[in-house]
């Protein structure tokens, strides 16, 4: 394995657990959520879809590498200068560029030594991504409340952890960190309330969150709703991880690029009826009428960047 592919295998390790740590440790997929709320203050609110726990294939990656003793030293290739390199070599590298050398065509066998340097910088390599991972598996242990990911049982302890929690129907692992839901709760919105939370666990940031006002109105927003990328997750967009990338000189087609790639997208629609007073909403054709109920409704694709938000006046206290 190549010096290379070590760094590139860290970096994605390192944008896993940054990512973890700036609040995004889960993501909505494939969803359909409702919320009601009533004059009276009473709310029920329902979740059924996917739910992806973030980094969790790289997680596992980094505990198998932290035992792995098959990783094999390649030698990279040397070059020559001028100077050091016969006429012939000479001659080819200027017939392959007009302008000025051609680095490949003056490739050569690297000496003793200079292996041994390169095997030494391999190891040191190793050993830094080594102490990584552990760091970065035992924050993400903490993150998720003692749950070792890298265990064969995480998923199992996971599961148990969830539905031991009021509303949590069905949850089932469908691999990989992809998980199906099915979430209904009901109560009284005479406090703020947001979902998903799971106990003992942190760094979630609210797909949905209530809060109750003191003047008797309620805002719902609901922050993971956004189509177009994570943006809402990842602090508004997703510059910071993208900078990072660029500091680093990662490219779209490398594996940095390709874990960005592969981040899950929300796509479902969210909907909110209340015959409480709507005062404000950003849903694109306003509410509409449901009997009783007036009916907000927000389609969550590609092309949505902004989060679903209303405000709605109940009762006078």
């Amino acid at each position: 394995m190549r010096m290379r592919g070590l760094v590139g295998m860290r970096m994605m390790a390192v944008a896993a657990v940054a990512l973890m740590l700036t609040g995004c440790l889960l993501f909505p997929g494939k969803f359909a959520a409702d919320m009601t709320v009533m004059r009276g203050g009473g709310f029920s609110f329902a979740y059924k879809g996917d739910i992806h726990l973030l980094g969790l294939s790289q997680l596992i990656a980094m505990g198998a590498a932290l035992d792995d003793k098959g990783a094999e030293f390649t030698p990279g290739p040397c070059y020559g200068e001028p100077a050091e390199v016969d006429a012939a070599v000479l001659k080819t590298a200027f017939a392959q560029d007009e302008e000025g050398w051609a680095e490949e065509a003056l490739e050569r066998e690297c000496t003793p030594s200079e292996i041994e340097t390169q095997k030494q910088a391999w190891d040191d390599q190793r050993a830094a991504k080594k102490a990584e991972d552990a760091k970065n598996i035992e924050i993400a242990k903490a993150l998720l409340g003692g749950i070792d990911p890298t265990s064969p049982d995480a998923i199992d302890e996971f599961i148990v952890r969830i539905k031991k929690q009021k509303g949590w129907r069905e949850v089932i692992h469908k691999g990989d960190g992809l998980f199906s839901v099915d979430y209904a709760v009901s109560g009284r919105i005479d406090q703020d309330y947001s979902f998903p939370t799971i106990e003992r666990v942190q760094g979630i940031s609210p797909f949905v969150v209530a809060t109750a006002r003191t003047n008797n109105a309620v805002r719902i927003d609901a922050p993971a709703f956004i189509g177009a990328g994570q943006s809402s997750l990842l602090g508004g967009n997703m510059g910071g991880l993208m900078s990072l990338f660029a500091a680093i000189g990662a490219s779209s087609d490398g594996p940095e690029g390709k874990l960005l790639a592969s981040m899950p997208k929300a796509e479902g629609s969210f909907t909110i009826r209340t015959d409480g007073e709507i005062l404000t909403n950003n849903t694109e054709d306003g509410p509409s009428g449901s009997g009783a109920l007036r009916v907000l409704e927000w389609k969550v694709n590609a092309r949505r960047d902004r989060a679903p938000e209303a405000l709605i006046m109940l009762n006078p206290a």
